[in-house]
């Protein structure tokens, strides 16, 4: 099945970009991107073969791959929306501030 890509708006300007692929029902992959600005500020995807989180800084750029540990693909899609729909203003004052 082809990628699936769809953007949700959220308070005060953010936008999550996100992007999964599927075959046979089963998720293979996936991007979720947290936007402000026009900025990635955090992202979370399957790139480099396993799902992780790409802690970002404003002046630092890529500050830390973190691997989403003991999550199959799908929890940590999953995850990846919800810590972005839920902490997105953190996210922010950490990017900002590194």
């Amino acid at each position: 099945m082809p990628p699936k890509e769809w953007t949700h708006y959220l308070p005060d300007g953010f936008t999550l970009r996100v992007g999964r692929q599927t075959v046979g029902g089963e998720m293979t992959g996936f991007s979720v991107a947290l936007v402000y600005e026009g900025e990635c500020i955090v992202r979370y995807d399957t790139a480099h073969g396993f799902a992780h989180i790409d802690i970002l800084g404003q002046k630092s750029g890529l500050l830390e791959k973190r691997p989403c540990e003991n999550l199959t693909t799908r929890e940590a899609f999953q995850h990846a929306i919800h810590d972005l729909k839920t902490n997105y203003r953190q996210h922010l004052a950490y990017y900002l501030a590194h």
